[in-house]
């Protein structure tokens, strides 16, 4: 488990600021769809959120495996 870690860790480094702004957003996102139990406002654009919710998650997830460590 321990190597698990540090290996993430390794690929993490490699974040720059738009990554991580990238990685903030995504959650902020998800905090909303989830968080806010569907009320009125989120309903209303709950599928452009999870639209860009999944572009996010797809660019992050291609940076994570990509970089070099």
């Amino acid at each position: 488990m321990k190597r698990v870690i540090e290996w993430a860790n390794r690929k993490i480094k490699t974040f720059d600021a738009w990554y991580i702004g990238a990685l903030k957003i995504f959650c902020t996102i998800c905090g909303m769809v989830i968080g806010a139990y569907f009320p009125d406002f989120v309903r209303q654009y709950v599928w452009w959120l999870l639209a860009a919710a999944a572009v996010l998650f797809v660019f992050l997830v291609v940076k994570y495996f990509r970089a070099k460590a």
